[in-house]
């Protein structure tokens, strides 16, 4: 036998570098209505309804006759597994190749509006439904790995068939979810006086829990510790009174001062998704593995023997799951803004402010509640000698949990038959945002018109991504989690987000006419802004199998004071050492700066009159003038040998030329 590298490219040149999907159509519907009454010269009723669809239909290659036994039932029966071959490409479809996905808003928006005197008064409601319905097991037919162990060689391994690990998703229905929201709002713009403006105004929200059309749904009951299986996983708040007030007093004919603060709130998951009950186990993984890593787990040609459990109380025993805390209540946003507007002369208008905002119960990443309590790691590697199993026998789907005996940090856990334990799309995290910022516009005088912006700004968060919002059997933990899932303190930090200092300039200037030549306008763009922030995190987590997402190292000094930074060294790498197993490193969150950005265009154009109806408009147009590189962010994964340097960048400098015709 032959085995090497697949070249897909008819040459016999090229690579592939992950699996291959298969067909996918994807279509799009939406379709408006709006009715508008005017009920009086006073009064007027606007009515709209909106409804958009957006549905994928994928699936990956089929199996062509490679019919594995004993494969548990499944949707999309017929795809071809994946096998994973150590040391090779991956063969079959990339995970979550296959999926039946229709996604839907209906949206009703009434709005009555009524001018009386100085009033313009507004009052209506906003009712919308959103539908999700999805069919994605990631590995509907499984996915085998082979390896070395018991061969010697991963090939020898596919060949025997000796499977090393399996697992597969099982999805046999479609998840049908469902969110009703309900806004009423009133508002009122009160011309108080020539002088004084008002704008005063609320809304009131209502969240509905969302269902699942058949109830597909299951929490773990953290005090029970079993599986319940509500018709919602949330509570239905009854007060979500939005504010907002206005103002603009002119305190001269040339200047006005402005200020405003409001409140806005959205979905009860902390982000623009409002599904909020768990998926497992009726969306549930299985496998099997290698009892020693010596002898395979199964021959392929026999087939796996795991099967999945119908959902019951105890379909989460021995896996990850998900709690809800039901009396989490919706995120919302507080903004505000004091604002003085100055205009100088006829043209020019300087304005200069401060603007901020605070986030509340904002969605964050997984957080595992049955990580090893923090408290305990001073025990060290006592933490890991294997003790008697009071479980041994009652958790079949996990053999490291089911065993004779057990390690003692695992009986240390809050929930020790549990691999991990994470609260559902649990919007706990929080954002402050404090700017000033200044602008300096001329409106088109003397063939020249120019805007400049200056923001100084701070972004401060505990949280910079947020849940995964994919349909999944188990929390996910990755290195974006908290570094102590009970001390979520460690986690506040400058944000990922946080770009201190910007400045941006844009101008146009029409060319005055010599001799026969007119027409012509130049026009460019500045931008020059300070470097976002950038996470570092060890490579390797000591402490993964005591359930802790994150491994952070230890900060020794600020890792950005350093002189002659380089691409291979953008900061000081030796300000972190590592923290070592049973260890919470002491370093931040995101505690190193990234590189800044200087950018500037140009555009030279001119439109020309063919005839009464026909123009000809030509634009040269050159990105980035300077050719300075746009480097990304540096390397944060501390033990990696990229660690701190700088691999890629944006684009270099583009010239681009524009034909367009008009009639």
């Amino acid at each position: 036998m032959c085995w090497k590298a697949v070249t897909p490219l008819p040459d016999g040149s090229g690579t592939l570098t992950s699996g291959l999907i298969g067909h996918a159509r994807t279509r799009g519907d939406a379709v408006a209505l709006e009715h508008s009454w005017t009920v009086s010269p006073a009064m007027l009723n606007q009515a709209r309804f909106g409804y958009s669809r957006r549905a994928l239909d994928q699936s990956s290659l089929q199996q062509g006759g490679i019919a594995i036994p004993g494969l548990p039932a499944n949707s999309f029966a017929s795809v071809l597994p994946i096998f994973s071959v150590a040391g090779f490409q991956q063969i079959g479809p990339t995970t979550a190749a296959n999926s039946n996905f229709t996604t839907s808003v209906a949206e009703y928006l009434d709005t009555f509006s009524l001018v009386r005197g100085r009033h313009t008064i507004k009052f209506g409601v906003d009712l919308r439904r959103e539908a999700l319905d999805v069919l994605n097991p990631p590995n509907p037919t499984g996915s085998f790995a082979f390896t070395a162990a018991g061969t010697t060689n991963s090939v020898a391994s596919l060949i025997l068939g000796q499977v090393n690990a399996f697992s597969i998703d099982i999805q046999k229905n479609v998840i049908q979810e469902r969110a009703h929201i309900a806004e009423f709002f009133f508002g009122d713009d009160w011309r108080v006086t020539s002088r004084l403006s008002l704008n005063l105004g609320t809304r009131y929200t209502l969240n509905f829990p969302s269902t699942e059309k058949h109830d597909q749904g299951a929490v773990l009951n953290l005090n029970t510790q079993i599986l319940d299986f509500p018709h919602t996983a949330r509570e239905l708040e009854c007060c979500d009174f939005g504010p907002r007030i206005g103002l603009a007093y002119k305190l001269s004919n040339s200047m006005v001062l402005r200020a405003g603060y409001g409140m806005v709130w959205f979905e009860q998951s902390g982000i623009t998704t409002p599904f909020t009950i768990p998926q497992f186990p009726f969306v549930q993984t299985v496998g099997q593995q290698s009892p020693d890593n010596v002898r395979p787990a199964f021959v392929l040609a026999s087939g796996p023997t795991v099967r999945a459990s119908d959902p019951n109380p105890n379909s989460g025993l021995g896996q990850g799951v998900f709690g809800v805390d039901r009396r989490n209540g919706s995120g919302y946003s507080q903004q505000w803004n004091f604002t003085i507007q100055k205009t100088i002369g006829d043209n020019l208008n300087f304005e200069i402010g401060y603007l901020g905002s605070k986030n509340t119960r904002l969605g964050i990443p997984d957080a595992n509640l049955n990580q090893l309590p923090a408290e305990f790691l001073s025990m060290g590697p006592a933490l890991l000698q294997s003790v008697a199993n009071p479980f041994a026998g009652q958790i079949p789907s996990n053999p490291s949990l089911d065993g004779a005996t057990i390690t003692r940090q695992q009986l240390l856990r809050v929930f020790p038959r549990f691999t991990s334990v994470a609260l559902f799309r649990n919007n706990v995290g929080n954002s402050k945002y404090n700017a000033l910022t200044a602008k300096l516009e001329q409106r088109l005088s003397h063939d020249l018109t120019f805007t400049f912006a200056y923001t100084l700004s701070k972004l401060i968060d505990d949280a910079s991504s947020v849940f995964s919002q994919t349909i999944f059997t188990g929390p996910i933990l990755n290195n974006t989690g908290a570094a102590d899932a009970f001390n979520r303190h460690l986690e506040k930090d400058l944000s990922l987000g946080d770009i201190p200092r910007v400045f941006s300039g844009a101008w146009t200037y029409q060319i005055p006419r010599i001799w026969k030549i007119g027409g012509w306008q130049i026009a460019g763009f500045v931008r020059v802004q300070s470097g976002d922030m950038v996470a570092v995190s060890q490579a390797t987590n000591a402490n993964s199998n005591l359930g802790f997402a994150v491994q952070r190292p230890n900060r020794l000094r600020d890792p950005n004071e350093l002189e002659g930074r380089t691409v291979q060294r953008y900061f000081d790498t030796t300000a972190f050492s590592a923290a070592p197993q049973f260890v919470i490193g002491s370093s931040s969150r995101n505690p190193v700066r990234g590189p800044g950005l200087q950018n500037a265009d140009l555009m030279l154009s001119k439109t020309f009159r063919v005839s009464e109806h026909w123009r000809v408009e030509f634009r040269a147009e050159v990105f980035n003038v300077t050719n300075t590189p746009p480097l990304n962010d540096p390397n944060g994964s501390f033990g990696s040998a990229a660690f701190g340097s700088i691999t890629s960048a944006g684009n270099p400098r583009v010239f681009e030329f524009v034909a367009k015709v008009h009639f």
